[in-house]
């Protein structure tokens, strides 16, 4: 596992500040009559395998070459 977190560049206090602020919204109590609306974006690469994988027999697993063509990319957004 893994701790992800937004770096400031350059120590930038303004964008600290803008964090911050963000991070309020995110802290204050449910209020029905006050929607929040977030929204987050991924990028996302489109792969397909260049060789057959090999199936699985009786006690053995199935088998994949890590060789990988590269087809696309495309962003992936969820606003909820």
């Amino acid at each position: 596992m893994k701790t992800c977190w937004c770096i400031p560049p350059g120590q930038n206090s303004a964008f600290v500040a803008a964090m911050e602020d963000v991070l309020n919204v995110y802290a204050r109590i449910y209020d029905k009559n006050r929607s929040v609306i977030c929204m987050d974006e991924k990028p996302y690469q489109l792969l397909s395998h260049t060789r057959e994988s090999i199936p699985m027999k009786q006690g053995k697993p199935l088998r994949e070459d890590f060789e990988y063509k590269r087809n696309r990319t495309c962003s992936i957004f969820f606003i909820y």
